[in-house]
């Protein structure tokens, strides 16, 4: 005759052999060293930073090459140029980091007074430039596509938050605006409008993508 189930649930199942242990911790070993490890925010946030200081780097070499810009102009825009990679800094972080709404609001009033500096120093050339306007919005546009797509990939590691992946984009959009300060020579007016725009872009750019991909986790 069968035991029931009761008389089963009752009995004392007794400690697991050290064979069975062993086997078990060797099982749970090898499941934990296949599994994907969980991305570290910080390092991501960092590579983003180190991207857009790299790019910065590529085209000011590129411009004095060229002879476009000289090494005192580029000292001229040293101020702005840090402040624009602090921003890009704080607004990475802020972005990746769990839980970081106090950062994020700090970063998006760090970016409206980096926008107002860029606007309000810059001064009126001795020349107008040829160039239409958009040539600068679409070059400042080009210039984030990189950052951008490093910070789309670190956005999945996070559940879709349309104010962080703004963040994110503020944080890479900082390139194009670099790339500005370095290669253009046109008034506030043409700062205001098209420089800033080329920033705005990428930012929606970075919610509008953001929101389509598939996040690997819902982490807050």
């Amino acid at each position: 005759m069968r035991p029931s189930l009761d008389t089963l649930l009752s009995r004392d199942p007794g400690s697991p052999s050290p064979q069975a242990l062993e086997r078990a911790l060797d099982s749970a070993r090898q499941e934990l060293s296949t599994s994907p490890r969980a991305a570290n925010w910080r390092m991501q946030a960092l590579g983003a930073v180190g991207i857009c200081v790299g790019l910065v780097l590529a085209v000011a070499a590129v411009l004095l090459a060229a002879g476009p810009s000289s090494v005192g102009l580029m000292l001229g825009r040293a101020p702005l140029l840090g402040l624009l990679l602090l921003t890009c800094a704080l607004c990475a972080w802020s972005a990746l980091m769990p839980r970081g709404r106090s950062l994020r609001r700090w970063s998006l009033s760090l970016t409206w007074v980096t926008a107002a500096a860029l606007v309000l120093t810059r001064a009126t050339p001795p020349e107008a430039s040829e160039l239409p306007g958009w040539v600068c919005t679409a070059s400042h546009v080009a210039a984030a596509v990189g950052p951008l797509a490093w910070m789309l990939i670190a956005l999945r590691g996070t559940v879709f938050a349309p104010r962080r992946a703004l963040i994110a984009g503020l944080a890479v959009g900082t390139t194009g605006a670099c790339v500005g300060e370095l290669a253009c020579q046109q008034d506030w007016r043409h700062v205001a409008v098209w420089h800033l725009l080329a920033w705005a872009l990428v930012a929606l750019a970075s919610v509008a993508l953001s929101s389509l991909l598939k996040p690997r986790s819902y982490a807050p």
